[in-house]
């Protein structure tokens, strides 16, 4: 076999079986980065709007507009059900019995329960946070 032939039947081939199998490789993990991607995007967008809505909750909204704010968050809470992390459902599910009238939860007991349901949303999104319950700041009162 000289170098010609070499060349043909084995650089050549193996040339092409690689590129392949580099492409396929490449198509794929950026297939499940798009998708990550997305998801993430999708829960960040789920978060915000929920978090906006608690402006409902504070001493300052009218009984309307808490009875409106519970009621948007348990619509909310279905799509944090699809798109949330595990601890996320688990804290917002503790976050919307707190806020329940009935269940008579003390202010302080609250806020921590708030103060852990942002936790866990910093978590989700960012892998990972710093801040502890009492360096989160809750301006207002949560009724």
């Amino acid at each position: 076999m000289n170098f010609l032939q070499f060349i043909i039947f084995v650089l050549i081939p193996s040339g092409i079986i690689s590129a392949i199998v580099g492409s396929l490789v490449t198509y794929f993990s950026n297939k499940n980065l798009d998708f990550q991607r997305r998801i993430m995007e999708r829960r960040k967008e789920v978060y915000t709007k929920v978090h906006e809505l608690f402006k409902g909750l504070y001493s300052t909204a009218t009984p309307e507009k808490r009875s409106e704010t519970i009621e948007e968050a348990l619509k909310y809470y279905r799509e944090i059900q699809i798109w949330g992390s595990d601890k996320v459902i688990r804290k917002f599910t503790m976050f919307l019995k707190a806020v329940d009238i009935k269940n008579k939860i003390p202010q302080q007991d609250r806020d921590c329960i708030y103060k852990e349901f942002i936790i866990a949303i910093r978590q989700d999104l960012l892998g990972k946070t710093g801040l502890s319950k009492d360096e989160i700041e809750v301006y207002g009162k949560i009724i």
